[in-house]
């Protein structure tokens, strides 16, 4: 005989063997003792907990000679060939594969027959969620008053997408995931069954892994008993399915606790070079801080952190994160689980992430602190005013070299200029200049810093949230707070102003801006016109009257936007001719 999967060799053939779903397995019992059978149902729930299994041992139990009972016996012909696959009158359709309207009307043609050697003819249709609109609506009538003797099982993992018209003419049993006890429970009982041996962390390892399935559960069993080795311990199990080791992990959140940039960069590259699976380690993080922040809840939670591996790690760093540092780490951590899944080379991404942790916890340590700025100014005021003269002069002195170096403006038009009125206007606004630069770091104050702060985070949040809205959101030109009100100023004809007074745009926007100055925030946008010289107005003379070509002195000129002097200090470069 053909080796078979551990799965299915032990797939239960009674309710009372399944494991969990008591819910669903009492019901069915009690209305099979009674008769009370639907004409249809329908399982739903997540994968590898039981839905067809369950479907297999109700068309057992509905066919079984000792029927009404509420187990199938097992033993007569029809329990017999049910279990073997080879009865006529028990027919599993995959809707992934038959899901148009074709598949279903001969679906309705067959089941008018009645069946044969069975008291039911029973359909299974597996992932009945794939189904076409149009063939759900062929198989309303049918599905709704089926001919005698005919019962419709449907299984599906996203209910959701089923027509409602379907799922009210059934009855629905929701399949739950298995919690980490009962996989493991189950996989030491394999364990005795099978003859095999295995550490305690590596069965709650595997059980871990499983995700509330057991059927995955069994499968990385059956795969790490093919290692070769006994007992099968947890780094076997590692190896295998690229779980990152606990003490690595705890390696790299010390990294992060101390600042040490370094050390974590480090610690990443092992886990990356190692082959370690770098989505599993986002989702360990993300459980990690997120039992931090229950604070060391007594009873159940206890007991997962040890069936996890983490109850040690959880005790050496409890209480070395602030509160709402978790939290913007949990925030963090999960947007970045959905970057990875669809990164092309998601250890870049999660370097990055693990960056912006780091800037995320020890913001005070990497930002420039106030003392120093003042250090600075107090420097600047001591200079004497000569030499931030002197200094100006000689930081000028490549617009004065290039104005000297051009031929004048009258040379080259063949008219009158005033060439020495223009010289003294090049060089005289810039006297007034160094005073005004070295007030600016005096601008520096403790609520501009705050200001700074809250937007920084507020840009950060919605960057997260949606880039979009990011995008708009910094295509701003000023921002301020008045109140409660979050203004921003945008260019006439900006459309992305428009964009962020939409109705999902405004309300990101106003969400985020609440959570981060903790009250309420509504936003408000406002149209301005900004000159594109009005950033350069005090530096930049007026500009000059030149006559027009052909004309003298004393006939009539129009204004020039800017003079020869003007576009020299306003473009970079080296005059070879005019």
């Amino acid at each position: 005989m053909a080796y078979l999967s551990l799965y299915r060799r032990l797939r239960p053939l009674a309710f009372a063997q399944l494991t969990g779903q008591e819910h669903i397995t009492r019901t069915l019992s009690h209305a099979l003792s009674r008769g009370q059978l639907a004409h249809a149902y329908l399982f739903c729930g997540p994968r590898g907990t039981g839905k067809t299994t369950t479907a297999k041992i109700m068309a057992r139990a509905v066919n079984c000679h000792r029927y009404p009972a509420p187990e199938p016996c097992g033993e007569c012909s029809s329990c017999r060939n049910i279990a073997d696959g080879v009865s006529l009158d028990v027919i599993e359709m995959d809707a992934a594969s038959n899901r148009g309207i074709d598949e279903i009307r001969d679906l309705r043609e067959k089941s008018r027959y009645a069946s044969g050697e069975s008291r039911y003819k029973v359909y299974i249709i597996d992932e009945a969620h794939m189904l076409t609109n149009e063939a759900c609506n062929a198989f309303l009538k049918t599905l709704e008053e089926p001919p005698p003797g005919v019962i419709f099982i449907l299984a599906t993992t996203d209910p959701a997408r089923l027509p409602s018209t379907v799922v009210s003419r059934c009855q629905r049993f929701d399949f739950h995931l298995l919690t980490v006890e009962q996989i493991g429970e189950k996989l030491r009982q394999v364990l005795a069954d099978e003859g095999w041996q295995a550490e305690d962390e590596a069965v709650r390892l595997m059980a871990r892994l499983a995700e509330g399935s057991l059927r995955d559960a069994l499968g990385i069993l059956e795969q790490c008993s093919a290692y070769g080795e006994e007992p099968l311990s947890a780094e076997h199990v590692r190896s295998l399915t690229g779980v990152t080791r606990v003490e690595t992990i705890g390696a790299l959140i010390g990294a992060l606790a101390e600042g040490d940039l370094e050390a974590g960069l480090e610690t990443l590259q092992e886990i990356i070079f190692s082959g370690r699976d770098l989505i599993m380690l986002s989702r360990d993080l993300t459980f990690f801080f997120s039992r931090l922040l229950l604070g060391g809840a007594p009873g159940k939670l206890r007991l997962e952190e040890s069936y996890y591996g983490f109850e040690a790690l959880l005790q050496q760093f409890r209480g070395r994160f602030a509160r709402l540092h978790l939290l913007e780490l949990i925030e963090l951590l999960h947007g970045l689980a959905g970057e990875m899944r669809y990164a092309h080379y998601p250890q870049f991404i999660l370097e990055v992430a693990f960056i912006r942790m780091m800037r995320l916890l020890h913001r005070e340590a990497l930002s420039v602190d106030s003392a120093p700025v003042e250090t600075r100014i107090e420097q600047t005021e001591a200079v004497p005013e000569e030499h931030r003269v002197a200094q100006t002069e000689v930081r000028d002195a490549p617009v004065k070299s290039r104005a000297e170096k051009s031929p004048s403006t009258e040379g080259a038009a063949g008219t009158k200029g005033p060439p020495e009125k223009s010289p003294e206007k090049a060089a005289s606004p810039p006297a007034p200049a160094p005073e005004k630069r070295m007030e600016e770091p005096e601008a520096a104050s403790p609520a501009a810093a705050e200001e700074a702060a809250w937007w920084e985070q507020l840009c950060e949040r919605v960057r997260v949230e949606n880039k979009a809205v990011y995008r708009n959101l910094n295509a701003s030109r000023e921002h301020r707070l008045e109140g409660n009100l979050l203004i921003l100023s945008y260019e006439s004809g900006d459309y992305a102003g428009e964009r962020v007074q939409q109705k999902e745009q405004r309300f990101l926007l106003e969400e985020s801006c609440s959570k981060v100055l903790s009250r309420q925030v509504s936003l408000r946008v406002r149209y301005e016109d900004y000159a594109p010289e009005s950033a350069a107005a005090e530096d930049v003379p007026p500009a000059i009257s030149l006559p027009r070509e052909g004309e003298g002195g004393g006939g009539r000129k129009e204004k020039a936007a800017y003079s020869f002097e003007d576009a020299v200090k306003l473009f970079p470069g080296e005059v070879f001719e005019v």
